[in-house]
């Protein structure tokens, strides 16, 4: 891993990286969790990293939702080269913009199709989502969220909830202590589609999704693709708790989709946080429907035929 790698202002709240995966990305210097990563570390999720590596090969397409500033679609498009290509799907307008300057500074522009929509089952809806530009990752869309985030600050100007001393009082409990964790949430709205849309009778080789809980309704609007493409392999981030405090609608999605994918061969696994020196993965045993309902820790998880 490289110890010399270049880091350096590029404008506002965004920092030019190279990372230790031979990528270049703009990176929101507002961010705390994904962005920390790559700017202190010059990778994220090394177990994830890994895998996306060995799935992808020259000449490949890959999927990537949730791109975020680009750290895996970048990756996989320096993988897949010219004779492959890229979907990288991101709703949030605050980040796109670095999605694209990446694309541009690590010379993949050619191979990625860029697309500011949110993943869903349908096409043409609006969604209203809430994001905190500290904790990035974990923006999703309201109708997700609303349960669960009632005691939030939300404003439609993104610069009213980066942290600032008229703002940061909101976040300590009354004894003056940092509740870590409390968000304040920028809003904006973002129009659907589906994976079948976007990649049409083309062939994909490799989906990944990490889109905050909405993963079931973006596997429900790609079900022709699955179908028609047998050597697929899936990537998708989940956690029981999903399902467990999910609506009626996600847990419905949630059963279709297990059915279906199972019905199509597919097998379920873990991919656990950890690398051995060598870089080696580790990928549980086989999860089942109750196991992925009701136990399934936080993470990602790895689906193949």
């Amino acid at each position: 891993m490289k110890n010399d790698r270049v880091i350096c202002p590029l404008g506002a709240h965004e920092l030019l990286v190279e990372t230790s995966v031979g990528t270049w990305l703009v990176v929101p210097s507002f961010n705390i969790d994904v962005a920390i990563g790559s700017i202190r570390d010059g990778m994220i999720e090394p177990w994830t990293t890994r895998l996306v590596r060995e799935c992808l090969s020259p000449g490949q397409n890959y999927f990537n939702a949730g791109a975020n500033y680009g750290y895996y679609a970048i990756l996989g498009a320096q993988i897949v080269g010219s004779r492959g290509s890229v979907y990288a799907v991101e709703p949030n307008p605050h980040v796109l913009p670095m999605l694209m300057k990446g694309a541009y500074w690590s010379g993949v522009i050619g191979q990625m199709s860029i697309y500011n929509r949110a993943l869903w089952h349908k096409v043409g809806d609006s969604v209203e989502f809430l994001f905190d530009p500290q904790y990035l990752g974990g923006g999703s869309s309201q109708s997700l969220r609303d349960e669960h985030y009632n005691d939030v600050i939300t404003s439609q100007a993104f610069d009213q909830v980066l942290w600032s001393p008229a703002n940061v009082g909101s976040l300590f409990d009354a004894s003056g202590k940092w509740i870590v964790g409390k968000g304040m949430f920028a809003t904006f709205k973002a129009v659907t589609t589906t994976i079948d849309e976007i990649v049409g009778d083309r062939r994909l080789d490799l989906l990944h999704l990490d889109i905050e809980g909405a993963e079931p309704f973006a596997l429900l609007g790609a079900l022709q693709t699955i179908e028609a493409n047998p050597q697929l392999k899936i990537i998708t981030e989940w956690s029981s708790n999903t399902y467990l405090y999910g609506s009626s609608d996600l847990k419905s999605a949630f059963d279709k989709v297990f059915s279906t994918l199972k019905d199509f061969g597919y097998h379920v696994r873990h991919l656990e946080p950890r690398v051995e020196p060598d870089g080696g993965i580790h990928l549980s045993e086989e999860r089942d429907f109750d196991y992925m309902k009701t136990q399934a820790v936080h993470g990602d998880y790895f689906w193949t035929r």
